[in-house]
This record gives structure tokens, C-alpha cells and sequence, in this order.
């Protein structure tokens, strides 16, 4: 795949981090390794005040794991693609400026746990929607995500809606959730999420980091990397079990589900 699926762009000490992969930012292994390597070098520049997570494919932020790479290689490449996910999230999380998940459409499953790996989520008014609606395929998004999405919740139904009925919230429901921080419309969505971020790139560098670390710490514990072991334990758990791999199978079938 060619590296301009991922674009990166500066202007202002912010640099925009923009997947570019049509038809729905399908998130490969190669994608979420670019990913992860650019929210570091991001980090590291002291040029940089801040970051925008943000698509150049109109309809989508992101669609999630690329499906034909999730279920072709069984347990072990869906274990693969689940760490490479994971990695781009962490990178996200733990870099040290401001990152923002600039999401003017649909952020689904995958591409809405990247988003959950940014400070700040911008939603656009329209057409933003959010799903974690792993649950359709017979897995669960683990307990990591699981957690932060609780520690974001201001409105636990629509938190329930989201992971245990699989429903799609759009802008608004998001909003309510506390699952977007801002929703703007579309025809100022690109301007909004820049200002956004130029007003973050305006704070003390090392206090930002340090108070970014803290509230992590808050979700995820003392120990994240035995979150996430632990994360992983669960999912081969599920994807061991005839349910996952049916609901796997039904998906890339495009059919419903027949449930053991």
C-alpha cells in the first residue's frame, strides 16, 4: 500500500495525521503501524503543539479492522490485527500534545476505539455517528475499552445503547454520552476542528503531558500494559468460541447471524 494513505500535514505547529484509504479507511495492519508510527514522531517533534486524527474519505473516519485481513487468518491474524489496533490507540494516547479525532462522519467499531485514543473528539453535525457494535459479531471490545467508555459516560443508557445493544449513536446522542466533547456543522467542520486544536497547542507543553498521563492513569490503572494482557485474554477467549467465528463468518458473508 502506498504511504500517501496516510497524510501528513503541518501548518501552525499542528500536524494533521489524515488516513486516506476509500473506500472507508478500512484499518489494515500496514494503516494502524503508519498510524502509530506518525502519532510518535508527533510527539518527539518539538515543533508540534498539537495533532488531528482526520480522514480524507468523505463518508467515513473509519470503518474498523479491514475485514478481509480480520477473518482470513483465523484466530492468530485476527489476534494480530487486534495488537496493531491497539498499538495505534496506545500511540495516540500516550503522545505527549494535544490529539484531536476530527470524525465529521462515521466512526465504526476499530475507528472508534482509535478515536477513543485522543484527548478531544469532534464530531460533525450531520453525518458524525459513533458504533461499537462488535457485540454483532459475537466478540466484545474488551474490558480496556469498556472501561474508558464508562469513565466517559454522562449518560449511561446511551453508554448501554452503544456496547450492549451495538446501536450507532449519531452527533447528538454522542454529545449527550459524553462520548463527543463538540459537535459542528459540516460546512464549518475543517476550520472548527483547527481552531480546536491551535487553542490546545496554546498550553504548557509539560504540564499537558503530565496532566494527560494522570487522567490516563485514572482509566486504565497503574499497570495499562497488564490492561491491555488482559484485553487480549479475553478476545482469544471469545474468538476460540463458535459464536465469534460465526459472527465473523455472517458479517463477511453479509447475512445475519446464526447464533449456536
Amino acid at each position: 500500500m502506498p504511504q500517501s494513505e496516510l497524510e501528513i500535514l503541518d501548518q501552525d505547529g499542528v500536524r494533521e495525521i489524515r488516513m486516506n484509504r476509500p473506500p472507508s479507511n478500512a484499518l489494515s495492519q500496514r494503516l494502524l503501524g503508519l498510524i502509530k508510527e506518525a502519532a510518535k514522531t508527533a510527539g518527539q517533534d518539538a515543533a508540534i503543539r498539537a495533532v488531528i486524527l482526520s480522514s480524507a474519505v468523505p463518508k467515513y473516519f473509519s470503518s474498523g479492522l479491514e475485514l478481509s485481513e480480520f477473518s482470513a487468518g483465523g484466530i492468530r491474524a485476527q489476534l494480530e490485527s487486534f495488537a496493531a489496533m491497539v498499538a495505534a490507540h496506545r500511540a495516540l494516547a500516550e503522545c505527549p500534545k494535544p490529539v484531536i479525532a476530527a470524525i465529521p462522519s462515521a466512526a465504526l467499531l476499530g475507528g472508534f476505539i482509535l478515536a477513543l485514543g485522543c484527548d478531544v473528539r469532534l464530531l460533525g453535525a450531520e453525518r458524525g455517528r459513533v458504533a461499537l457494535s462488535e457485540l454483532r459479531l459475537g466478540i466484545s471490545p474488551t474490558s480496556p475499552i469498556v472501561r474508558q467508555v464508562a469513565a466517559l459516560s454522562a449518560s449511561p443508557g446511551l453508554v448501554n445503547d452503544l456496547i450492549l445493544k451495538a446501536k450507532t449513536l449519531n452527533a447528538a446522542e454522542a454529545l449527550a454520552a459524553g462520548l463527543a466533547d463538540k459537535v459542528f456543522p459540516e460546512a464549518d467542520f475543517d476550520f472548527a476542528a483547527r481552531r480546536e486544536a491551535k487553542a490546545l497547542a496554546g498550553a504548557a507543553p509539560k504540564a499537558y503531558a503530565a496532566i494527560k498521563r494522570a487522567r490516563r492513569a485514572l482509566v486504565m490503572g497503574a499497570d495499562e500494559d497488564a490492561a491491555w494482557a488482559q484485553g487480549r485474554r479475553e478476545l482469544e477467549e471469545i474468538l476460540s468460541g463458535a459464536e465469534a467465528q460465526e459472527g465473523i463468518s455472517a458479517m463477511t458473508e453479509k447475512r445475519k447471524p446464526r447464533w449456536p
